[in-house]
């Protein structure tokens, strides 16, 4: 790894733990704070929440472990980096969430089949609008950061904070939804609450499954998106005597590349001169892509006679 990459990767783990520091005070307190008015406010829905609130504290101990490991530079063991420690993590997020949904979902239906004698209390309300504004301040916070700091791992995190949007608002509509039976006269209402929690609970699980299937398409080297392939490309071709691409192979490894590239050049240059151009290549590359961690050139005749 060089310096330029080390240095981002000491700055990503830093910015990403004073972040997740945060995350775990705050959900720390929602969790408390969730699980006591729900238990004194009789709502199955915000008592789930709070699990769920409780459930975040592990996942951003996960995040960090994963973000505290993929920023040590490559080793003999590691040639290529500590990179997909942080896919990893991103994975296990994935999985936490999906087991959070799991868990919601038999809770809802529980629920659903128990009688319930009254509503839960309208202070319950306070708590899932608190929830959701906390929620999703945190959910545009680390996505910001992990975006800008190009971490899956960060992205993860503050998609589980998107998850508990959903959980608090589907606790909001349901409490709401049974307070206006008990005002209305219509117990049958009441049962909005854990009808409420199914619903989002399904939904919660679908979004890990999706974070699941993006960490999986990187551990299985995946290719990059299109639009990296073609800015790869595009750059390689800047370079004089590059006459066209075989084949370019780029994948990640957490926030950095791999690349692998074949190009054509002049079958008349001599080996000197063609790794001469290989070597330029690589140059130019490391200029306009400061993610790339390796970066492999192969050179070999072009099917195109004339020199650029």
């Amino acid at each position: 790894m060089n310096n330029e990459l080390q240095s981002n990767a000491v700055q990503r783990y830093r910015q990403g733990k004073k972040a997740l520091i945060l995350n775990i005070l705050i959900n720390l307190s929602l969790a408390l704070f969730k699980g006591i008015i729900g238990f004194f406010a009789r709502s199955q829905a915000m008592i789930a929440d709070a699990f769920h609130s409780f459930g975040d504290l592990l996942v951003n101990l996960v995040v960090l472990a994963g973000l505290k490991t993929a920023y040590k530079p490559a080793d003999e063991g590691h040639p290529y980096g500590h990179g997909k420690a942080e896919t990893l993590a991103q994975n296990v997020v994935g999985l936490l969430i999906i087991a959070t949904g799991g868990y919601l979902i038999v809770s809802s239906f529980l629920s659903l089949r128990d009688e319930l004698l009254e509503p839960p209390a309208s202070f319950a309300l306070v708590a899932a609008v608190v929830s959701i504004v906390v929620k999703e301040f945190l959910f545009r916070y680390m996505w910001k950061l992990g975006k800008r700091v190009n971490s899956r791992a960060l992205l993860a995190n503050a998609w589980d904070h998107r998850s508990d949007v959903l959980s608090s608002t589907a606790a909001l509509v349901g409490i709401g939804g049974a307070r206006a039976g008990a005002y209305m006269g219509y117990p049958p209402l009441y049962y909005l609450d854990p009808l409420a929690g199914v619903i989002v609970s399904v939904l919660i699980v679908y979004m890990g499954v999706g974070i699941m299937r993006d960490a999986g398409n990187e551990l299985m080297d995946a290719m990059c998106s299109p639009e990296t392939m073609e800015e790869i490309c595009a750059a390689a071709m800047e370079v004089p005597r590059v006459n066209e691409i075989h084949q370019i192979r780029a994948r990640s490894s957490g926030p950095c590349l791999l690349v692998e590239m074949d190009i054509g050049i002049d079958g008349g240059l001599s080996v000197e001169e063609g790794h001469k151009v290989a070597h330029e290549v690589e140059n130019k590359l490391f200029q306009v892509r400061n993610d790339i961690l390796t970066l492999t050139v192969h050179i070999g005749p072009s099917k195109r006679t004339e020199n650029r």
